[in-house]
Order: structure tokens, then sequence, then C-alpha cells
């Protein structure tokens, strides 16, 4: 089971994702600057991720080195399971219909939709 991150783990984890290997300094200048965290609060964040299993840290001469021992995908899959359960009860169409609605879809993206589900259709 993939453990819950939160949206400053996330972010934390967004950076690390693409960037990794990274100190823990490293990883504080690569984060949006608009978020006004300090150095401390970046650690603290790193810490938990490391307790929670999501990062790996090795100890490189005098600095901790991160990197994701969880693949991005796959913390995306499970918030997007939990987000399923908790927001709609599980019922994946209803999901797939409400984005649909709102977003502002590009030609590409509705014809990818569009392959997609027929795709989905044949299957059955």
């Amino acid at each position: 089971m993939t453990p819950k991150i939160s949206n400053a783990e996330w972010e934390v984890m967004s950076v690390v994702w693409v960037k990794a290997p990274l100190t823990a300094t490293e990883v504080f200048d690569a984060l949006p600057s608009g978020h006004g965290w300090k150095q401390k609060t970046v650690n603290t964040f790193l810490t938990r991720l490391v307790d929670k299993g999501v990062l790996a840290v090795d100890k490189k001469e005098k600095a901790f080195v991160y990197a994701a021992r969880v693949a991005r995908e796959k913390c995306v899959q499970a918030e997007g399971d939990s987000f399923l359960q908790r927001v709609f009860q599980g019922a994946t169409g209803d999901l797939v219909l409400h984005f649909c609605e709102r977003a502002d879809l590009t030609e590409e993206e509705v014809r990818e939709l569009e392959k997609l589900l027929k795709t989905k259709r044949t299957r059955k």
C-alpha cells in the first residue's frame, strides 16, 4: 500500500521525482519560492517522507542525499483511487463525466478520449 502524502509533501516529491538524487538544500532551492517555507520546514517534510517509505536517504560525505523509493505513477494511482472512493464512491464513469463536463479539452484530448472509449467498448 502506498502511504498517504500531504499536499506539501507532494510539492517536495515533485522536485525529487524530477531531479533526484538531491541534498536537502538542493530540494529547498528547487522548490517554487511562493510557498514561504524555510529550510528546516523542507527538512521536516523530507524526514516524514523517509519515515513513510516514500524517500530513500543516503549519507554522502557531510550531506544526506534523497531519492524516491516509490515511483510517481504509483503515488498518483493511489491518490486517484483514494479520491475516486472518497468523492465518487468508486463510480469511475461519474468521475470521468464530471471532469469532461468542466474541462476545456483540446481537440487532441477529445480524440484521445474517444479513442480510449472506443477501445473500452470493443473489449466488452
